[in-house]
Order: structure tokens, then sequence, then C-alpha cells
């Protein structure tokens, strides 16, 4: 077994916890429903990063799609958040 093959265990492990972990960081941001809440859309995209090239990786097809589906939520959830503040004179309030 060479070194690559040996270390995946480890790099698919740390995916699917980095994964998790910025899916839930992205959601307690979200939901204290205030200008941070930008910063949650930034994560949740991050997760689905994290979470898509796990699935290839993995070959989990589904779970690709699905991240797939969730980037394009999360691109439209940073967009809303964007315009909101924007419209509402909070366009300097990061």
């Amino acid at each position: 077994m060479d070194l690559a093959a040996a270390q995946l265990p480890m790099v698919l492990n740390g995916l699917e916890w980095s994964g998790c972990a910025l899916a839930m960081s992205g959601s307690l941001l979200v939901a204290l429903h205030n200008k941070a809440s930008r910063w949650g859309w930034i994560s949740y995209l991050c997760s689905n990063i994290v979470w898509s090239v796990f699935a290839l990786v993995t070959g989990t097809y589904g779970l690709f799609v699905q991240q797939l589906g969730f980037t394009a939520t999360s691109l439209y959830g940073l967009y809303r958040h964007t315009q909101f503040h924007r419209q509402s004179g909070h366009a300097g309030s990061h």
C-alpha cells in the first residue's frame, strides 16, 4: 500500500468532520438572523465544497448531487441576505 492510499482514511475523516462543523456553524450563524448571518451562508458554501469533494472521492454521487442543490440554495441565501441589508441601509455592516 502506498503512502497516499494509507492516508486516505485520515483525509476522508478530516473532510467529513470539516463539512459537519462548517454546516453546523453556518446553521447557527443564519439562525441568529443578524448581520453576522452573512457568514453563515459563506460557511454553508465552504461546507458544500468540502462535502462535494468527499462525495466525489467516495463515489457517493447522490450526496454530490445533493450538494449541488445545497450550493445553489446557499448562493441564493447569500444573495438575498446581501440584498436585504443593502435595501435596508445596512450596506456598510458586514
